[in-house]
């Protein structure tokens, strides 16, 4: 089980209580990445989200230029990465290279579809949250797509 620190809390579980963000770091896992390495590649089997507790994470998506490609999004402390993996039978869309070291906690689907069964208003308080976050990256997409067109 990951460790409840103020870090995590400031960082990851600030729209929880207590006792909410203890249940939810039962059911995760940690993981540390060392910069120049990939959490995962464009088409890689997405089977869970991801939580930035440290670190930066460089979304990165082909240009249409060969293999070049470009960073679309630099991720940081408290930011969800990978949210597609809580869905049924996805592939990850980007490649996501670490910037810089990283401690990340792990959700992994099958966790997710468990605390759905035992703890609905968690699991819902999870996803609004979530889609709140995606939300804002939409607009901030579509903000900057506005200034190049």
């Amino acid at each position: 089980m990951v460790s409840y620190d103020t870090h995590v809390k400031e960082r990851c579980f600030s729209f929880l209580q207590e006792d909410e963000a203890q249940v939810l770091l039962s059911l995760m896992d940690e993981r540390i990445c060392k910069a120049g390495t990939h959490l995962f590649e464009k088409g890689d089997p997405a089977n869970c989200l991801y939580l930035v507790v440290s670190g930066k994470i460089a979304v990165q998506k082909r240009t249409g230029f060969g293999e070049r490609t470009q960073v679309v999004a630099l991720l940081g402390a408290g930011a969800p990465v990978g949210e597609g993996g809580l869905l049924e039978k996805k592939e990850r869309g980007s490649t996501l290279l670490v910037v810089q070291d990283s401690k990340l906690l792990v959700f992994k689907r099958s966790a997710f579809l468990q605390l759905c069964c035992e703890n609905n208003s968690l699991a819902v308080k999870i996803l609004q949250w979530l889609l709140e976050r995606v939300v804002v990256r939409l607009q901030k997409n579509s903000e900057r797509l506005a200034h190049i067109l």
